[in-house]
């Protein structure tokens, strides 16, 4: 791998960190106060997700196992605020029950 192929990969991948990190907060966000914006910001974040998951797979030379890793934790990324957010709601559903 070449210096500048080191630094854009590391760039993507800061990328990738960052919309997913994007992604979970604005959806919580919406969530907590309804607000159809931030939940589209979310939505957004979650498809420059994708568009920084091709570019890695695509456009880098990371190794195969790498790029495999990168896809399938850009789909299950897609379901970690979701299941979260239920997990969490019906914890605190069952401690208000006791």
């Amino acid at each position: 791998m070449t210096p500048s192929a080191m630094l854009v990969t590391a760039l993507l991948l800061g990328g990738f960190v960052a919309a997913a990190g994007a992604y979970g907060l604005l959806y919580c966000a919406a969530r907590i106060s309804e607000h159809k914006m931030l939940r589209a910001g979310g939505y957004l974040s979650y498809a420059g997700l994708c568009l920084i998951a091709f570019a890695l797979v695509a456009f880098t030379p990371l190794n195969v196992g790498w790029k495999v890793l990168v896809a399938a934790s850009c789909a299950v990324y897609l379901m970690i605020p979701p299941v979260t957010w239920r997990y969490l709601a019906r914890l605190h559903r069952e401690e208000r029950i006791r």
